[in-house]
């Protein structure tokens, strides 16, 4: 469960993403909107869930660019110990 949530939930660009620092403003401002309003409006709902599709998309393709690199390298070991 553990190497799940490591490879599912890290955004390995948390150093530099300005996705990441977006979200992470975007939901204090909602944060704080809530609790003096009672209220986040529609647009901030929509921004906030865009980024977090966004971040896991990345997070989907970088784990899917790991598979067939491994995969690719898997390949290339097996041909060079081949005869053939």
């Amino acid at each position: 469960m553990n190497n799940l949530f490591d490879k599912v939930f890290s955004v390995d660009e948390i150093k530099i993403s300005v996705l990441v620092i977006v979200l992470t403003l975007s939901s204090t401002f909602g944060l704080v909107m809530y609790v003096i309003e009672g209220d986040i409006t529609d647009n901030l709902l929509s921004l906030l869930s865009t980024l977090i599709y966004e971040i896991t998309g990345i997070n989907a393709i970088n784990i899917t660019k790991e598979v067939f690199n491994d995969f690719k390298n898997s390949k290339i070991k097996d041909n060079i110990d081949s005869p053939i």
